[in-house]
């Protein structure tokens, strides 16, 4: 609680987005052109739709300077989404919570060492890593309710399921 008001979930993680965006650009917290510009960036990862103008007049910045720090963000790899990866991630963080996120993103750093997810579509993979993140924290995982929250099909998501049992259990 900040100032006697609560925050929802949404705007705890813009708050930290645009933290963890000022803290790596190496730039001062405190100007305002770098917290406009991580703002914009931080509301397009999370999918909001962000004018540009707009949020630089919130933080009472010139827009031109705002927009020279947003291209510095840019050159320095912040980008939104991340990657469609990052993006399905940020919907298991959502939906699933944060722990279940973490095993995900560590069987996906597994398997792409091992090669397993080239060439597969994110969705898929995320939607089969949620059934071995599911078993580990037990809790009920559907497949079809999975495969539509991430834009792919049930088939394709057990054949994912079956082709990473082998990575996963250590025979390939």
């Amino acid at each position: 609680m900040f100032f006697g008001r609560q925050y929802s979930e949404e705007e705890l993680r813009l708050i930290r987005c645009m933290e963890e965006v000022v803290a790596g650009s190496g730039g001062e917290g405190g100007d305002k052109c770098l917290r406009a510009a991580a703002e914009y960036l931080c509301r397009k990862r999370l999918g909001e739709a962000a004018s540009l103008d707009k949020i630089a007049a919130r933080h009472r910045a010139q827009l031109l300077c705002v927009y020279r720090w947003y291209s510095k963000l840019f050159q320095m790899g912040y980008r939104y989404p991340r990657d469609e990866f990052e993006h399905h991630l940020e919907t298991v963080r959502r939906i699933y919570g944060e722990a279940v996120a973490e095993e995900v993103r560590r069987l996906y750093e597994f398997l792409k060492s091992k090669g397993a997810v080239q060439g597969l579509k994110p969705g898929g993979v995320v939607a089969a890593l949620l059934y071995y993140a599911a078993k580990k924290h037990r809790f009920k995982y559907d497949v079809v309710k999975v495969a539509y929250e991430f834009d792919t099909y049930p088939e394709t998501v057990e054949k994912n399921i079956v082709l990473f049992q082998w990575y996963i259990h250590g025979i390939i």
